[in-house]
């Protein structure tokens, strides 16, 4: 059986797939989030906040270096709104998410099932995480756990992708071959670094279905 198609490259001797969330299996909507912040009484959000290059503020939650609480501090001093909650952030960092096609998750879960180790590795903060955990990724009645072998997230690998570090530190936690990891992402930096690295890659377009490439890959892995 071939794998080449019109639409998908060619992938040898693999073993894992990474997936970023955000762009990839997450569709995202800043102008929702911005919004959101918006209606919560900060006007400064849209030269914030970036589905590629957030401010340092912004990025600094998402490779751990400053908390969830101390970004909300930070959001009342810009905003001048002492009122502003967690929770009212959160709410409005959330809106990001648009959605996870189901068909995504249970593509994922085919490659599990077939014999394919699978990862998350993202560039993400804490205010998100329980929107992944309680309705994204349980759409199917299943949790972030039944998706992936282990979610490395950048808020707690204190590391950001394109930083050649995350990947290595991934690498080492859990001693996958890059040449024999898939890595898809929506971010031609990050597809540069993985490949540098020697991970095979595909660079995934927003809200694009590459669920067809994933069923090909079960299909020959189970027709090997």
């Amino acid at each position: 059986m071939s794998q080449n198609t019109p639409n998908f490259p060619i992938f040898e001797n693999l073993e894992n797939i990474v997936f970023d969330f955000g762009g990839v299996l997450i569709d995202l909507n800043r102008d929702h989030c911005i919004e959101a912040f918006h209606k919560i009484g900060y006007a400064k959000a849209e030269n914030m906040i970036g589905i590629y290059c957030p401010s340092a503020e912004f990025m600094a939650v998402e490779e751990g270096k400053m908390t969830g609480a101390e970004l909300v501090e930070f959001i009342r001093r810009d905003a001048g709104n002492p009122s502003i909650t967690y929770e009212q952030v959160q709410g409005a960092y959330t809106a990001f998410l648009e959605g996870l096609p189901v068909n995504k998750l249970r593509a994922i879960k085919a490659l599990r099932d077939a014999g394919f180790t699978t990862y998350g590795l993202s560039n993400i903060n804490e205010f998100v995480m329980p929107y992944l955990h309680s309705t994204l990724f349980a759409a199917d009645g299943l949790t972030m756990e039944d998706y992936f072998e282990y979610a490395y997230l950048s808020f707690e690998v204190k590391a950001l992708k394109p930083n050649p570090v995350f990947f290595e530190r991934m690498i080492a936690h859990s001693g996958m071959d890059p040449h024999k990891t898939l890595f898809i992402d929506d971010s031609e930096k990050n597809i540069e670094t993985a490949r540098q690295l020697g991970f095979q890659v595909y660079l995934a377009q927003a809200r694009e279905d590459f669920t067809p490439m994933l069923h090909r890959l079960v299909d020959l892995k189970r027709n090997r």
